[in-house]
């Protein structure tokens, strides 16, 4: 599928998204908002269905296996982000990509999102499409403070992509705890990665792991307008 084609369809599905009111509980909690490795909101190099907040700048600082990405966000209208990096690679020329996505929530399917994106939308390294569902399994009585309720809450994702993905699946899972932390577990079509999230407050958080054998660090700032 080509960037104009993809870009197409998602302009489209977001003049439906417009329409649907935002989900208040469960799938957009603080713990779903950080930049993945490339750009997107996502886990640690796959993207989710999620899209920044309306007005959100996501700026993102990721350092995984050979290469580093600066990265910003922007939740354009509802359900719509657009944004980019600069991919500093050990083996490869430096160059800008460009990223976007929207997120469709199914009718009667509250707990359920899909995402439809593009990474590296002009081809600059290469350029991949994909197509990510998210579930939030969270328990209505989880409680992130801990004082009540559920004490773990879980977030599952997959989907497929081209390019990066080489036309294979990808997924992963977040296992929410209270106080701010949550453990990632994924799967980006090649290589098992795992890591923590803190999350500090609406503004910030910060990711630790293991990517491919190599560590991976990530921060995202976020300001909101």
């Amino acid at each position: 599928m080509s960037a104009l084609t993809l870009m197409s369809v998602m302009l489209a599905s977001s003049a439906s998204a417009k329409e649907k009111q935002p989900i208040l509980t469960g799938t957009r909690s603080a713990l779903t908002q950080s930049n993945s490795l490339f750009g997107p909101t996502g886990l640690m190099t796959v993207p989710t269905a999620y899209t920044a907040d309306p007005g959100q700048v996501a700026f993102g600082a990721s350092f995984g296996d050979g290469v580093r990405i600066p990265s910003i966000n922007y939740g354009a209208m509802r359900y719509v982000e657009v944004g980019g990096g600069f991919v500093d690679r050990d083996n490869g020329r430096n160059r800008f990509i460009a990223n976007a996505k929207v997120t469709i929530i199914p009718q009667n399917f509250g707990s359920f999102e899909v995402g439809i994106g593009v990474i590296d939308a002009m081809d600059a390294i290469n350029q991949t499409a994909y197509f990510v569902g998210s579930v939030d399994l969270t328990p209505p009585n989880w409680d992130p403070t801990g004082r009540v309720g559920s004490p773990i809450a879980l977030k599952a994702h997959g989907g497929v992509g081209t390019g990066f993905f080489q036309e294979r699946i990808f997924g992963g899972a977040e296992l929410l705890f209270p106080n701010q932390f949550s453990l990632l577990g994924e799967y980006d079509s090649e290589n098992f990665n795992f890591g923590v999230r803190y999350v500090h407050d609406d503004r910030f958080r910060a990711q630790l792991g293991v990517q491919n054998k190599s560590i991976f660090f990530n921060t995202t700032s976020i300001i909101q307008f």
